[in-house]
């Protein structure tokens, strides 16, 4: 039981450094955000400054026996090269540099996520939707607007969006239709997100939007749905066991609080 405890974390027990060197500099590990299967990440601090980073570790446990650091290099080189073609956009984590095989350190971006229910202003979503059409035009599709958790509202009241890890990058010509394709889903969740906080706001078509329901849409709650509620089941299963065990130094959020599978 303990074994399968671990290998449900990316990082199993080791977690994360307590601290990281950049340069000549120490940082050291003031909270961990989130430690799911995928990857561990957690905030890095000094005393001397107000400035943080973030480490971004992906998958180095094993699963059951198998080996998945192959997994998390994957995940960690398709990251690093999401944001490597948005260079230039501001509104996203800012690289710095890899940390081994698997870890990536970021600039840590001031805010509070939308399921901290933050006060927004009245053009917040269209500001969202022009950071979201500027990464689209990079030909890159986010995939993952549908987190409340995902989306920042800065300390300049702008959003910044954060993990890039399932986004997708299209460069060659042939794939045009699915890049549109999945792009409008992006749009999708944008205003279902805006729908729930500025409803009044919803023109008429982009109410057609959010009642509509494309065949993307249809195929993902047909499969994720049910691999989504299997998921869940198993979680419930293994916290009431209590095979899994809440880290005591991770931020508790509507995503990852343990105490949603214990209802």
């Amino acid at each position: 039981m303990n074994r399968l405890n671990n290998d449900m974390r990316a990082c199993g027990q080791k977690s994360l450094p307590q601290m990281i060197t950049i340069g000549k500099d120490v940082w050291y590990h003031r909270q961990t955000f989130k430690h799911d299967f995928f990857a561990c990440t957690g905030l890095y601090g000094r005393d001397d400054t107000t400035r943080q980073l973030v480490l971004k570790m992906a998958r180095t446990q094993s699963f059951l026996g198998l080996p998945m650091k192959w997994l998390g290099r994957f995940l960690c080189g398709h990251e690093h090269k999401i944001i490597s073609q948005l260079d230039g956009i501001d509104q996203i984590p800012q690289s710095l540099q890899s940390f081994g095989k698997t870890g990536l350190i970021y600039e840590y971006i001031e805010g509070k996520s939308l399921d901290e229910k933050p006060s927004l202003t009245s053009d917040f979503f269209s500001q969202l939707e022009g950071l979201m059409t500027d990464i689209h035009n990079h030909n890159v599709c986010y995939v993952d607007m549908n987190k409340r958790g995902n989306i920042l509202v800065g300390t300049d009241g702008r959003p910044y969006l954060i993990d890039f890890q399932i986004s997708l990058y299209f460069k060659r010509h042939w794939s045009g239709f699915i890049k549109h394709a999945v792009q409008r889903e992006d749009r999708y969740h944008l205003l279902k997100h805006k729908r729930r906080f500025f409803p009044k706001s919803l023109t008429v078509e982009e109410q057609k939007i959010v009642k509509g329901k494309s065949w993307i849409i249809r195929t993902h709650r047909t499969i994720g749905g049910s691999l989504r509620d299997l998921r869940r089941a198993l979680l419930k299963w293994m916290y009431r066991k209590h095979i899994l065990k809440p880290d005591s130094d991770t931020l508790r959020t509507p995503e990852n609080d343990h105490k949603r599978f214990l209802q």
